[in-house]
């Protein structure tokens, strides 16, 4: 089966743009350019299992690839964002930082023109607020920010400081152990702790010893 335009939107181009080929330590994303029809085909072609947010999974070892049709992006589908071509998929990302992607085709990058000078910045900030699990997402803004070593901007901030209370903390505890190798959370018994962290420039002792493991 062959498509027109595929493009890898997210964890994989960012590590590569963040730290370098050695960087990437995510799941690979895939967005097709096709209709609905043509792209739940080709998951059947692979034993693909349906996901959450209206793709489809498969495990090609080593890696995990999630893909989905152009038209059922979940902002597109809630009518937060209006995507006509894959250029628009990078205003679909809940972090900033995962607003790029890149056109296989056309082997070019699609991204704003300020995006490396927003990894440089070392502030990690929302791109599209509205998504459908707010709770996954503070797991990975807690991470992303301690392993990277990043500052919330004024989006995130406000985020964190809406959802992450005790519960969510014990929440992000227990994803933690369920999805990742180590966990950064452990080091905190209350909200107010973790928030007084995240909200300080992590040292090098709290960037090297976790996994990178973001996604």
């Amino acid at each position: 089966m062959v498509f027109d335009r595929i493009a890898v939107i997210g964890g994989l181009v960012r590590d590569f743009a963040h730290e370098g080929r050695s960087g990437f330590h995510s799941d690979i994303d895939l967005v097709i350019d096709a209709p609905q029809e043509h792209v739940a085909k080709l998951a059947a072609l692979l034993n693909a299992t349906p996901n959450r947010f209206g793709g489809f999974c498969s495990k090609q070892r080593p890696w995990k690839i999630d893909f989905w049709a152009l038209e059922t992006t979940w902002a597109r589908q809630h009518q937060h964002v209006s995507i006509e071509s894959l250029e628009d998929i990078i205003s679909c990302t809940f972090f900033d930082w995962d607003a790029i992607a890149y056109d296989l085709k056309e082997q070019k990058l699609i991204c704003s023109e300020n995006y490396l000078n927003r990894i440089r910045s070392k502030i990690l900030d929302i791109n599209l607020l509205p998504n459908p699990f707010p709770l996954g997402n503070l797991v990975r803004a807690v991470r992303r920010l301690i392993i990277w070593k990043a500052q919330p901007g004024q989006l995130l901030k406000q985020f964190i400081y809406e959802y992450l209370d005790d519960s969510a903390l014990q929440y992000i505890h227990s994803k933690e152990v369920e999805l990742y190798t180590s966990a950064v959370s452990t080091l905190w018994k209350t909200a107010d702790e973790a928030k007084k962290a995240i909200f300080s420039i992590a040292d090098d002792r709290n960037s090297t010893q976790y996994e990178l493991d973001l996604d």
